[in-house]
C-alpha cells in the first residue's frame, strides 16, 4: 500500500571531501522518481542540514531510499558518498533514528550522515507524527549544541534506535577504558590520589604540626618535663581556625559559612523548580489529533484543550503549524 517517507536530515560528520573546491555540501533523497534537496551548507566538514523532507512511496515492497552527499565543485556537483535503504525494512519499525554510514564507488567509507525516518501508510487510522515531530526536534537539539551526546544513541521513550557496530565497539572501548581506571592501569599505578587531605597524600607529612609521627616536638616536650606533667604527644597541636596556614604555610581546608550555603541551595531549588514548570509547547504537524498529541505527552486530552482554548475554537479541527501549549 502506497505512503509517504518523512525524513528529518540532521548532520554530517568524518565528510572527506575534496580539497580542490570549496567545503560547501548538501544532500539528496530519492525514492523512485520522487527527489529533494536540502539547502548547501557552507564552510563546514560536520555540516548541520536540518532539513524535514516528505516523500511519496508508490510500492514500500520494493522502492528504495537513495541517500547521497555531495560537494558543490566549480564543474560540477561530486558525490561524497551514497547508501540506500530498502523502505520495506522501516515499515513498521516506528521512528529511527540513525547514523548512516555512506560509501564511495570502491565501498569505503566516505561520511556519515544522522537520519530521523518515520515511514506513515495511507490507511494508516493512527497518526503517528508527533512522536516523529519529538525525535526530530531532539535531535535538531543535539546537533545545535555540538556536545558528544548528539553521536549517541537519543533515549529510547521517545523512539527506537538502529544498533550499530561503531556503536557496539565504541561502547567496548569504553568498558576496556573504565576497567583501566579501576584497576589503576592507566596511569601505571593501582592507587588513587586524593586532593586536599592532611594525611596520606605524596609530600605530605602525617603529623599537623609539621613533625614526622612519633618524634615530641622540643619545645613542648620541654615544657612538659618542667612541669613535670604528662608530656604532650607531638602531633597534637594548637586547634586552627578553618582557612589559617599550617606550621609548614600551607593553607588549611576552608568551609563555607552556613548561611551562605542555605542560600546557594534556597537557589539552586527555585531554579530547578522554574526549569521543570517552563512551558512546553508543540507545533502542530499533517495528520495530528488531540488525542494523540496528548497521548504522546502523557497528557489528558481536557487539560490540553483548556490550555489551548483561546486556539481551538473546535477540538476536532487541527490546523498544521498551529502551536499548542502543553505544559
Amino acid at each position: 500500500m502506497a505512503g509517504k517517507l518523512c525524513v528529518s536530515v540532521i548532520e554530517g560528520r568524518n565528510v572527506q571531501a575534496d580539497d580542490f573546491a570549496e567545503k560547501n555540501f548538501y544532500v539528496k533523497l530519492r525514492v523512485g522518481s520522487n527527489e529533494v534537496k536540502t539547502d548547501v551548507v557552507k564552510g563546514s566538514l560536520q555540516p548541520k542540514f536540518l532539513k524535514d523532507c516528505r516523500l511519496s512511496v508508490p510500492l514500500p515492497e520494493t522502492d528504495i531510499l537513495r541517500i547521497e552527499l555531495l560537494q558543490v565543485g566549480p564543474r560540477g556537483d561530486l558525490v561524497v558518498g551514497s547508501d540506500d535503504l530498502r523502505i520495506l525494512t522501516i515499515t513498521s519499525r516506528g521512528t529511527i533514528v540513525h547514523w548512516f554510514q555512506l560509501r564511495t564507488a570502491s565501498r569505503s567509507v566516505s561520511a556519515e550522515l544522522c537520519l530521523v525516518l518515520r515511514y506513515l501508510s495511507a490507511g494508516s487510522h493512527r497518526p503517528m507524527s508527533p512522536t516523529y515531530a519529538i525525535a526530530s526536534r531532539q535531535a535538531k537539539e543535539r546537533a545545535l549544541e555540538g556536545s558528544a551526546a548528539s553521536t549517541q544513541a537519543p533515549p529510547s521513550s521517545a523512539f527506537r534506535d538502529l544498533q550499530t557496530g561503531a556503536a557496539a565497539s565504541t561502547s567496548g572501548r569504553g568498558a576496556a577504558t573504565a576497567e583501566k581506571l579501576v584497576n589503576g592501569s592507566g596511569n601505571g599505578s593501582g592507587h588513587l590520589h586524593t586532593y586536599g587531605s592532611t594525611a596520606g597524600s605524596p609530600g605530605t607529612a602525617a603529623s599537623v604540626s609539621g613533625h614526622p609521627t612519633g618524634a615530641r616536638s622540643p619545645s613542648v616536650a620541654g615544657s612538659a618535663a618542667a612541669a613535670g606533667g604528662m608530656p604532650r604527644p607531638a602531633n597534637v597541636g594548637t586547634p586552627r581556625r578553618p582557612g589559617r596556614a599550617n606550621g609548614d604555610g600551607r593553607a588549611g581546608p576552608t568551609q563555607v559559612p552556613l548561611p551562605l550555603a542555605v542560600l546557594g541551595g534556597m537557589v539552586v531549588g527555585v531554579l530547578v523548580y522554574l526549569w521543570k514548570k517552563r512551558p512546553v509547547y508543540y507545533e502542530v504537524q499533517e495528520d495530528d489529533t488531540l488525542c494523540h498529541i496528548a497521548s504522546c505527552f502523557k497528557k489528558r486530552v481536557e487539560d490540553v484543550y483548556q490550555k489551548n482554548k483561546a486556539l481551538l475554537k473546535n477540538p476536532s479541527r487541527l490546523y498544521p503549524g498551529d502551536r499548542l501549549r502543553i505544559r
